[in-house]
């Protein structure tokens, strides 16, 4: 009897579902068909019966020991040297995070329960697509950009030129998109999509994806209050990216310009992590800590590096409600 009252509820509500969308088509429902699918997911998983892989603590854990594996796997010993000691030291800083994807993408080819989530990393018209991944890259450049800037103008930094080769550099920021998107697979793809999957709000995906994210720099150098609320920020400003874009190439293509900026160009640390190569050297005597500089984490851990991220999430969420008003026109 239960099973038939869910067949009969199924029939009834997939029936409603296709009403409500072909209803967009006029004016006189306004509603966003994301609004309308989010809908059919919240009564989809009410119907739902979840065991304990489900379970937050479960997605938690499990995304941890895969980062864990990740990370082990990175350690296979590799020996080259491409360029100079410094060179190969920072680009090996960067590119293990290919132990990262490994894992991750095995975990959810081999699992049928995961692979849902190939769909999330995969190319869309309305998602990730070429439009989504430059407005990401621009976005890292501009928010960095502005906090370097600001430190700089502030006296918190003095920089000296150490040189530039193009071809170095292209690999170099191939490297350090392994690293970025990594993160951002681990987070805002497989623990996003998750949790996201689990509940019907993504409120929920948003909040527990932000904490893990800040939790994943818990061991970094000189880390404390300040940079944790900015990294966790800066994990709530992607989520809302993959939430109101859908799409996580926006998120992944402005964490690697983010990084790119402050550690590659500019020789700043990278979330507490200083490299040894870099375009420009940072002058480590004088630099001071302020508002917009922390001698120790770099540009993030600073109140300037606060207000960038929050009003780059006002922006995303400006930009979002314009967009969809102006489809509702």
């Amino acid at each position: 009897m239960h099973v038939l009252r869910c067949k009969i509820f199924f029939s009834i509500y997939h029936i409603w579902y296709n009403l409500l969308s072909w209803s967009l088509c006029s004016k006189e429902l306004n509603i966003s068909r994301h609004g309308v699918e989010r809908i059919y997911l919240m009564t989809e998983n009410m119907t739902k019966k979840y065991g304990f892989r489900d379970n937050i603590i479960w997605i938690w854990a499990l995304t941890f020991l895969l980062t864990i594996g990740g990370d082990l796997i990175s350690l296979i010993p590799i020996n080259y040297t491409l360029f100079s000691d410094a060179y190969t030291e920072t680009f090996n800083l960067y590119i293990t995070f290919w132990g990262i994807w490994f894992v991750f993408l095995i975990a959810i080819l081999s699992i049928k329960d995961n692979r849902y989530i190939l769909d999330a990393l995969k190319h869309r018209k309305n998602g990730n697509n070429l439009r989504n991944l430059l407005i990401g890259f621009a976005a890292g450049f501009v928010m960095n950009g502005a906090c370097a800037l600001t430190a700089y103008l502030h006296g918190d930094i003095k920089l000296s030129f150490a040189n530039f080769e193009l071809f170095p550099i292209l690999l170099m920021f191939i490297a350090v998109f392994v690293q970025s998107s990594a993160e951002e697979l681990i987070c805002r793809g497989f623990m996003y999509q998750r949790v996201l999957h689990r509940y019907s709000s993504p409120w929920v995906a948003i909040l527990v994806t932000s904490l893990f994210f800040m939790a994943l720099h818990l061991g970094n150098e000189h880390v404390s209050f300040l940079p944790l609320l900015d990294i966790f920020l800066t994990g709530l400003l992607f989520a809302l990216m993959v939430h109101y874009f859908d799409s996580i190439w926006m998120a992944m293509a402005c964490h690697t310009t983010w990084n790119f900026n402050q550690n590659i160009i500019l020789g700043l640390p990278n979330s507490g992590e200083v490299s040894s190569y870099s375009i420009f050297i940072l002058d480590t005597k004088h630099d001071t800590n302020s508002f917009a500089y922390n001698t120790g984490f770099g540009l993030e851990g600073t109140i300037m590096s606060v207000v960038v991220m929050l009003i780059s999430i006002a922006i995303i969420v400006f930009a979002h409600k314009s967009s969809e008003g102006n489809k509702s026109l």
